[in-house]
Parts: C-alpha cells; structure tokens; sequence
C-alpha cells in the first residue's frame, strides 16, 4: 500500500531471528548474577563445552523435544535459562516454565529470571515500562509473554496456549496435579497448536518409573564421548573407571588428590586437568552410534529425530574432582539413602532396588547378644508398629539410633486392647544403665475395625496414630488428613483432631527391605535380639518384590506379594508401621544419639520430608 509506515514497535515485533545459536547468544549476552552464580560474569559455553549442543538443540528446525537426564554441579538449569532468553531477544512466542511446585516457581522468578533480564541489556530492552506487568508468576513484555507455574496446580497448567514449555525437575513432580492429569500430560497440551513448539524437560533422575528416564528412553539417547589424551580413543565417562588407591579414607583423597581416571582402551591415568582440555573435544553420540578416530558420529540413530536426549553425569563437571567424586563415594557407600542421592544427583542414573527373598537363615545373621524387652546403649528413640487382626494383633517394637541404626526389642502376638495398651503405654525399656525409655510414636494398621482403631488412638494423639495402605501415586509417602469435621471447620481446632496416614507401602516395604539386606555390622545397621523366634522368621519371609508388566499398556510395574507357600506376613506389615513411626519422628537422621533425642522430643511427622497434610 503507497505510503504506508511502519511504527518502530511493528518492525521490532516481526523482525526475523539473527542467525545465532542459543550457545552463541549467550556467550555475547547472557550475565550471571553474582548472588546465585558460583563464576558470576559473562557467560562463556567454552566452561561447560558439553551444554552448546544441547542449546542449539533449542534452534534446531528438526528438534521439537529436548529431554536432559543429569546430575547437580554440571549446569543443566542454566543450560535452560539461556534458552528462555534466546526466546526472548531472538525468538518471542508465549511460553511456561513449571517448577515443581507454585512456591519453586516463585523463587526462580525472584531469584534467578528477574536478575537474568535486568543483568543483560538485550533482555533488559524488552522490559514494560509498567511494573504492573511483571509479576511473580507472569512477566509481560513487549514481545513475549512467559508463565510460571507450580506442576501442583492444574489451573495453571491447563489455561494458557504456549510455544515454548520448560519443564524443571521433572522428577519431582506430583503423579496427578490435583484432580486432573498427570502435570506434564497437562502442560504438553498447551503446545498443540503451535506446529513450531519447543519441549525441555530436565531433571536428575531417581527410579526407572520417573519422569525424566522415561522420557530419556523415549527419545534418542545421547551420551558425551571425549577422547583419550593418551591414545584418543573416545569414550563416555563412567563411575566405574575412577580409581583411587586401596584403603585410602575419603579426606585423605580429597586432601591429597589421590583419585584418576582409567581409559578403558590403553588403560592409562586421566588427570583432572586431562579431563578439562579433552572436555573441549567432545561429542554428543546417540544410540547405536560410535566415533571415528577423527572425532565424527558415525553409524544410523535409532530413536527418534524430532527428540533429543542428553545423558550427563557429575564425572563431567568442570567444577568437580576426580577425588572429591570418589571421596562422596565412600562417604555415601554404606548409608542407602546416602548412596541413593549419590547415584540420582552424581552419577545421573536411576535408583534401583535390590531386593530378593528373604532367607531364615539370612535373617539369623542379624541377631545380637541382648534380651527382649531391653533397650541396647545405642537406643535413642523407642517406635512401634501394630497390625490388627480379627481378635488379636501382631506388635513390634524397635529402637533407633544414629544412622537409621535400630534394634528389635519385642516381638510379640497380643489378644487384647486392654494388653495392647499396657504394652505400647505403660511399660518402658531399660537401658544397661536402668534408664527406662517409653515407645515415643506408635502407627496402627485402620484397614481392619477402622472405629475401634480410631477409638482407641483417641486416647493418646501424641503417641498413638491410625495408618492405612496407600499406593505409589500419592504425592507423599505419608500423607496426612483429618478425621474430625471440627477440626476441618475451625482452625483453632485444628491441632486437637485425630489424623489418618495414608502411608506409601512399597516404598517403606523397599526400605525395609534394604536395611534387613545391608550388612549387620555397617553403621545404620539392623538387629535383632537373641532367640527372636521361628514364627517371626516366617513371617518376615513372607512377601517379595516381583516385576510385571501391564498387559494393557506394557508399563513395567513392581509390586510386593505373598511369597509362593506363605499366608501369614503380619510380623512383615508391624515393621513396616514400625519405620514409618520412624520416619514421622526422623529417628535417624542424626548422627548422634543426643541429636536423635532432641530432634524426636521436639518436632513430629510434620517436620519430615516425606509428607503432606491434607484438610
């Protein structure tokens, strides 16, 4: 049309790309905040070379999912964030970034997207000029629109068409954000009708039924090969080539550098600094492919083209050791939930169990000299655990010390209510120096007469607790909720109802199952008392983990079940009551016995990690 002008804002708003690379971008405009950056400045990609592909992943026309599977300390996040400011400056289109949960999204907002666009000038120019517009949860800028949202929140995932979903943390999402679909099902929607759509999902892993290795599986499977100094063969980085001399303590490794890297083509040793130089020459390399020895992919991708994924582990950070990766190691190796972060947040790989039938003879091994009814010196915190049956029930109770270490002292089938409550309030346990100890939390199974359960734990709500069965969708392991409609209905009286725990069973089943299968003699050890008894080794016998596979979706599922020849596993549920009791009071997370203590005295299941009150 003759004569028609375009306003600086028409032509800002459908100016094309520049033809840069995200990793390009970022080198020439990306700052890092000194307040949350450990190397604050500009940005430079040749620190972390392994991250540029997976950026320009982001640009690539063939790319519509980027899936990023890998450890702390490697700069997977940030990887993320030069990707929202690309979008921004070269490549505007509205987009939502979903954290775990709504108060998660809050802070990254805060903390980290608000200094990146305010600390670089070609972000900061596409600021409003109206604070109105930027707002914890929606920033409003004049090309782009980018929302945050918390996976718990389905309102929030299912109301907005998106271009661009960044997913963080996966893995710590909720099975179900509310009543509605799984968060990333959900999110995944709001890209439908953008034919140019962009999916990153990244997170540390933790079983093989989280998000993030799932979605790795899905897609095509890269792994970062570097070359050998010595004899140039590439190869990824693996845990199980870091050598370090035998016997040495984890200090003394750290202290004196002790630890290197073994090629497992020439066999020779990979210095730190080797490692920093080789890191330069690497290369992305999916399944079913190998490199050349002139450093080219070669060979057919098996999985699909349109979905990258990237595997990486705590071996290629820039900012860790070989010593201070084998020290964490060994300072890990004997504690399983210690050893588990070490393999999800170090090494990247997915947490599985290794459960097998339990064996009587196996069990005898964890016996010790001490008598039933007596608290040993290590004792700590005294728990319990009831399975109710129609006219008796089955009690355990345990003693805990530091590490998770506990002791069985009483194993016992009771006939009555009336004994039960002498049992679990009225007797105590003596230590070898006379000091009597009390059963400081109780958890009764409420699958079976659920009101005379409830009945009876209305007696003492600050020692006795109904629990029922629950399944592995569940937010938390343990998820509390009110019985009483007063205390739903006046918050002044909240505090004064009786709550039912719905409590994960495959998951304390599991952890039960990894401490009867540690070693007696390790820290965090679990014992039994002299001459427990051939009914309660039965029992214990009793169930076993088995895989399956849904016939109607091919999910692997794993489950717990009776044992082929075995009927009765009550002894089996009344320990498993008995470390959830544990867990609510975290009798074991200190590592002294006046820690255990204090921390027990002071705080109850609310303080744990591993749990969720409902109202």
């Amino acid at each position: 049309m003759s004569g028609f002008v375009w306003s600086d804002a028409e032509r800002e708003a459908y100016r094309l790309p520049d033809e840069i690379t995200v990793a390009d971008w970022a080198d020439a405009n990306r700052v890092l905040d000194p307040r949350t950056s450990a190397e604050p400045g500009q940005w430079r990609t040749a620190r972390t070379p392994y991250l540029r592909e997976i950026m320009d992943a982001f640009v690539d026309p063939l790319v519509e999912e980027i899936t990023l599977m890998a450890s702390t300390q490697c700069g997977k996040t940030e990887s993320m964030y030069c990707m929202v400011g690309y979008a921004i400056d070269q490549d505007p289109g509205p987009g939502l970034l979903v954290m775990p949960r709504e108060p998660d999204a809050r802070t990254v907002s805060q903390n980290r997207l608000m200094p990146m666009l305010q600390l670089s000038p070609a972000l900061a120019s596409h600021l409003p000029n109206k604070g109105d517009d930027l707002t914890a949860m929606e920033f409003r800028m004049d090309r782009m629109i980018l929302y945050l949202a918390g996976s718990n929140s389905p309102a929030a995932l299912a109301s907005k068409p998106v271009r661009y979903l960044w997913l963080d943390e996966v893995d710590k999402y909720p099975p179900f954000s509310g009543r509605e679909a799984d968060p990333i099902k959900l999110a995944r929607e709001r890209t439908r009708t953008f034919w140019n759509r962009k999916i990153v999902k990244v997170s540390t892993p933790t079983t093989r039924a989280g998000y993030i290795f799932r979605e790795y599986e899905a897609s095509d499977q890269r792994r970062y090969f570097i070359p050998c100094p010595h004899c140039g063969q590439y190869q990824p980085l693996v845990f199980g080539q870091v050598r370090w001399p035998e016997g040495a303590a984890a200090a003394e490794i750290v202290e004196d550098r002790l630890a290197w890297y073994e090629c497992r083509q020439c066999q020779a040793k990979i210095t730190d600094m080797e490692k920093l130089r080789a890191l330069s020459f690497g290369v992305w390399v999916p399944d079913g492919c190998c490199v050349g020895s002139d450093g080219a992919v070669e060979g057919k991708v098996k999985g699909p083209i349109r979905h990258r994924g990237y595997w990486l582990s705590a071996l290629y950070s820039p900012w860790l050791i070989w010593s201070e990766i084998a020290a964490e190691f060994l300072r890990s190796k004997d504690y399983a939930e210690l050893l588990m972060n070490f393999v999800n947040s170090w090494l990247a790989e997915v947490w599985e169990e290794k459960t097998r039938e339990l064996s009587a003879s196996a069990l005898v091994q964890h016996e010790l000299d001490y008598e039933e009814k007596t608290a040993p010196d290590g004792v700590a915190v005294i728990t319990a655990g009831v399975d109710v049956q129609l006219d008796h029930f089955y009690l355990i109770v345990r003693g805990w010390g530091a590490n998770w270490e506990s002791w069985l002292l009483r194993a016992v089938r009771i006939d009555s209510w009336e004994v039960l409550e002498d049992e679990l309030l009225q007797i105590p346990y003596l230590q070898n120096g006379g000091n009597p100890l009390n059963i400081r939390l109780t958890c009764i199974d409420s699958g079976y007469d659920s009101p005379a359960v409830y009945q009876f734990c209305r007696k003492r709500l600050d020692v006795l607790r109904p629990i029922k069965g629950g399944n592995s969708h569940q937010v938390a392991p343990i998820k509390g909720s009110y019985m009483d409609s007063v205390a739903r209905k006046r918050k002044s009286a909240v505090r004064s109802g009786l709550m039912l725990y719905t409590i994960d069973t495959s998951f304390f089943k599991d952890r039960l199952s990894r401490m009867i299968g540690a070693e007696s003699n390790v820290p965090g050890g679990w014992h039994l008392f002299r001459g427990v008894g051939n009914d309660y080794y039965r029992q214990m016998c009793s169930e076993v983990k088995v895989i399956e596979r849904n016939k109607r979706t091919g999910a692997v599922i794993e489950e717990w079940k009776l044992a082929a020849g075995h009927r009765d596993n009550h002894y089996w549920d009344a320990e498993v009551y008995c470390l959830v009791a544990a867990e609510m009071l975290r009798a074991g997370v200190a590592r002294t016995k006046v820690g255990i203590e204090t921390y027990a005295a002071r705080g109850s299941a609310e303080r744990s990690p591993h749990w969720q009150i409902g109202r």
